[in-house]
């Protein structure tokens, strides 16, 4: 284990102050500006969806939703991050304003990586359990317990640490960028608790998914010498089809997110020169876990057989093509219809509102 008493002195005569801006760090900033614009785009388009059809408002949505909120979030600071990254200067954002870009970061990150588990296990007992199994475990009401805890999680992991002297937040000149800072004497006990969190988030993730392979393998064998209704094939394809979607963008995470953690997990080992050029290559790394963040979006769009024709809809703006209309969509086109006084507009309000409860989806219909 690293002795950080003895090289935070040698790590900072290490770093000399410049604010040139060579290619390789222009090329960097590039990057992560192209991410923020793409991955604006792509999750408020994503949110917008979400909120304008009721098929894609069911139980499983309450985690997408999430997941996209936090990908926003990690996109909306990179900016922030840009700037200290090419000025190289502690000075370059104020103090409170880069601890506060840390701490979206790292919150929001951590906030995917446990909704990414929750994802897994949802869709797991969704497959491999009764239905009155899964409306029970997966309530409403539960269902936001378990988002609000997604997020509470991270914070308390980071804030918690940090109040009785274990790290701090900030610019951190070996890394260019705010984040935690390394040479703090104290830094390991953050890296220790970000280590074993994501341990057992992966850990379940990928046992859940080992079981719906399982079960799947299973099912499949037996449809072979037997038939099953249309629609009870109609839904288990369903449900497999949504299945493999999340599976895409669950193991698309864990590779943006693999040479980041590979750097993580080395931090608390080295000391002196190695240390420094490890942390050196951070910006490098983490390019590919804030890209995640942009990626998702595209993975519902392409292969999300109800977020791809909903997404579509509202890049085109062809709002009333949207399925299922949500009660906010019903009165923004009555609204701009000008009918909303008449009783022609009242009308289509509630046929509006009557189609939306008729055919209100169910978990399968994500």
């Amino acid at each position: 284990m690293a002795d950080v008493d003895g090289y935070q002195n040698s790590n900072r005569s290490l770093v000399k102050p410049t604010s040139s801006l060579t290619p390789e760090y222009l090329c960097l900033a590039g990057a992560y500006g192209t991410v923020f614009i793409v991955g604006v785009t792509g999750n408020v388009v994503l949110l917008l969806a979400s909120a304008l059809s009721r098929k894609l408002q069911t139980r499983t949505s309450y985690l997408i939703v999430s997941l996209s909120v936090s990908d926003l979030l990690v996109c909306v600071v990179q900016p922030l991050q840009v700037v200290s990254m090419l000025v190289r200067n502690s000075t370059a954002l104020p103090k409170v304003l880069c601890q506060l870009t840390a701490a979206l970061d790292i919150i929001s990150i951590g906030s995917s990586v446990i909704t990414m588990m929750l994802i897994a296990v949802n869709r797991c007992v969704l497959i491999i359990k009764p239905r009155h199994t899964y409306n029970r475990i997966f309530s409403s009401r539960k269902l936001v317990v378990m988002v609000t805890i997604s997020w509470l999680y991270p914070a308390a992991v980071l804030v918690l640490p940090q109040l009785i002297g274990h790290g701090r937040l900030g610019y951190n000149a070996l890394t260019r960028v705010c984040i935690c800072d390394f040479t703090h004497k104290n830094s390991n006990t953050f890296v220790y608790l970000v280590i074993c969190s994501s341990s057992i988030a992966f850990g379940v993730t990928f046992f859940s998914y080992w079981l719906i392979f399982r079960r799947v393998k299973r099912r499949a064998l037996k449809s072979k010498s037997r038939s099953m209704p249309t629609e009870k094939s109609c839904r288990r394809h369903t449900e497999l089809a949504i299945t493999k979607n999340l599976l895409c963008v669950v193991c698309c995470f864990v590779l943006c997110v693999s040479p980041f953690m590979g750097v993580f997990l080395a931090i608390p080992f080295l000391k002196g020169p190695a240390l420094h050029r490890v942390l050196r290559v951070m910006p490098h790394v983490s390019l590919p876990l804030v890209l995640d963040s942009c990626l998702n979006p595209f993975i519902y769009g392409w292969k999300h057989p109800h977020f791809r024709v909903v997404m579509a809809c509202v890049l085109r703006r062809r709002w009333r093509d949207i399925p299922r209309p949500s009660r906010l969509l019903a009165r923004i086109l009555d609204y701009n219809t000008g009918d909303r006084q008449t009783p022609q507009g009242i009308s289509v309000t509630k046929s509006y509102e009557a189609q939306s409860e008729k055919l209100t989806t169910d978990i399968n219909d994500m």
